[in-house]
């Protein structure tokens, strides 16, 4: 019989005393998975898209005009960072993950 390790990993839930257990292999890899403190550059971002060119990225996402105010206000509060023609792109992993599925429909896939 082989013994299994296990975490308590709090929920979102209504009431503080509800947990789930999973066993530490799982919980470590929903670690590795997590996009909370992570940043992304633009190799990153080009992969969350399908491998689309960056062209298509600049194109579709980033100087959209359609998206220009939120991702002007993404970069205002420092969650894209670019400083220029030439410069390297620098993403919050969160917060461009959240844009991406919010306007998933929208995009020229």
């Amino acid at each position: 019989m082989q013994a299994l390790k296990v975490a308590t990993v709090p929920m979102h839930v209504k009431s503080m005393d509800q947990y789930v257990l999973v066993d530490k292999e799982a919980y470590n890899k929903l670690l590795d998975q997590s996009l909370l403190g992570r940043s992304w550059i633009m190799d990153d971002l080009r992969d969350r898209c399908g491998n689309k060119s960056i062209k298509w990225i600049k194109e579709n996402i980033l100087e959209n005009p359609k998206y220009s105010r939120q991702i002007g206000r993404m970069e205002q509060q420092g969650q894209i960072i670019h400083k220029g023609r030439g410069s390297a792109w620098k993403f919050k992993a969160s917060v461009m993950a959240e844009f991406l599925e919010s306007h998933w429909e929208e995009l020229p896939w």
